[in-house]
């Protein structure tokens, strides 16, 4: 194929800033009423410009930019455009001046040139400010060429519409059985520690590798958005079929909110074995892009006598608001080692000093060391890869097939529900049903 003037090297990588010269060059042949917001968001301080705060940003501006009829762009170096048609005047504003609260501790939201020039954010009337805007997406888009010839070419293709086509379409012929994960978590009591539920998820690394060798599916976290909405009902069927010969306490599903309101949802919830419960769990990063449906999706479930779950709790997200408000029924704090650091530790602890510490759970548990500091700050939830280890090490302890088994090949067989794995297992029964471990014990405080 000959190459295009637009393209003089041949084929390349489609990134967001081409995408978004694509859409400037649409919009540049009506150009009535339209209107486009360049947020300056690589200007932040590092530790203002990291990613979970960049999500929370995208998803607040998601619901304004879908109801006037527009298209969002996240660039390679942080900022983000959009650019929207004939919105409210008062609605735009109220939008930008929430995003401007979001970086608060940020100088640069309000701070200026000196000459009033806005740093944080550049609005254009596309009906007289074209041009100047058209120059900005040009070298938006030589400067992204600028750091791809600069840094190592990825070895997987970006998931664009293109390939996010072409894997939806895979999607609808799998069965994400073989893909679906479990992940116990414990609450200590007494002098036991149990099992109190059960996550279920579909390992998007071992999906990719079977069904999409060459595309980074996590690469583009909004053409991701897109695609874990089909992930959700795959995970649902897969749940509905889903064969253990022992019921877990309960099950929790990570799902996005609008998928609750999807028939394969009730379908699922209909089968549902008797005395089996179900929680949900939401990223907190869902409940801040669109509050409404959150309370509306959390009164139905609490009517239905489910049990919802706040997930990705750290010290950036808990800074966004007081999560206590949302009356969940479980908060999960991510551990990391930065927690031992007494100002991370403070400002985590801080945030949740509403919250009943009961309903507190520590998750990405993956040491000793995480089990140790929850337990000396009072926490009696956990979960993680190193309570799977613990729970496979206990059932190794009693279970009469263990001698032809390693203990990474036993968390191995915890974590599947199908496959190989369980084939090969020579006691299914003891894979599915819980065992009691020892409570560590708290240290004693001085």
């Amino acid at each position: 194929m000959q190459a295009s003037p637009r393209d003089p090297g041949g084929p390349e990588t489609v990134t967001q800033e081409h995408l978004l010269l694509d859409a400037a060059e649409r919009v540049g042949r009506v150009r009535d009423g339209r209107v486009a917001v360049h947020l300056h968001l690589s200007r932040l301080k590092p530790q203002n410009r990291q990613d979970g705060y960049l999500r929370v940003a995208g998803r607040m501006l998601e619901p304004m930019v879908s109801a006037y009829r527009g298209q969002i762009f996240l660039l390679s170096n942080a900022d983000i455009v959009f650019i929207i048609n004939q919105p409210s005047p008062i609605d735009l504003k109220d939008h930008i001046h929430r995003l401007r609260g979001l970086f608060a501790k940020d100088p640069l939201t309000n701070d200026d040139s000196g000459d009033g020039v806005d740093l944080f954010c550049t609005l254009y009337d596309l009906t007289f400010d074209f041009d100047p805007f058209f120059a900005m997406v040009q070298t938006a888009l030589a400067e992204a060429r600028g750091r791809t010839r600069t840094s190592q070419a990825p070895e997987l293709k970006p998931l664009d519409a293109t390939t996010l086509a072409v894997v939806l379409e895979r999607l609808t012929m799998l069965d994400a059985s073989p893909f679906v994960r479990r992940q116990s978590a414990i609450a200590l009591s007494g002098a036991h520690a149990e099992v109190i539920f059960q996550e279920f998820f579909i390992s998007v690394g071992d999906l990719q590798r079977a069904l999409a060798p060459d595309v980074n599916l996590l690469g583009n976290r909004w053409m991701f958005q897109h695609l874990s909405t089909t992930l959700d009902r795959r995970l649902l069927d897969a749940m509905r079929r889903m064969r253990l010969t022992h019921a877990p306490p309960a099950i929790h599903l990570n799902l996005n909110i609008g998928t609750l309101q999807d028939a394969t949802f009730k379908t699922f919830e209909d089968s549902l074995p008797e005395g089996v419960g179900l929680g949900i769990e939401v990223q907190i990063l869902d409940v801040l892009a669109d509050s409404r449906a959150f309370f509306e999706t959390h009164r139905k479930l609490k009517e239905r006598g489910r049990h919802l779950v706040i997930d990705s709790l750290n010290e950036a997200t808990l800074s966004f608001m007081e999560v206590g408000r949302t009356g969940a029924d479980l908060y999960k704090v991510d551990w990391t080692p930065e927690l031992r650091e007494p100002h991370r530790r403070d400002a985590v602890m801080a945030a949740l000093k509403h919250v009943d510490p009961a309903k507190l759970l520590l998750a990405r548990c993956d040491s000793e060391a995480a089990i140790a500091w929850g337990v000396d700050h009072g926490l009696e939830k956990f979960q993680g890869r190193y309570i799977e280890a613990m729970l496979a090490a206990t059932t190794m302890g009693v279970c009469d097939k263990a001698g032809a088994c390693t203990l990474a090949q036993c968390t191995a067989r915890h974590a599947v529900i199908t496959g190989p794995l369980r084939v090969e297992c020579g006691n299914n029964q003891m894979l599915d049903t819980p065992p009691k471990m020892r409570n560590p014990k708290r240290k004693a405080t001085p």
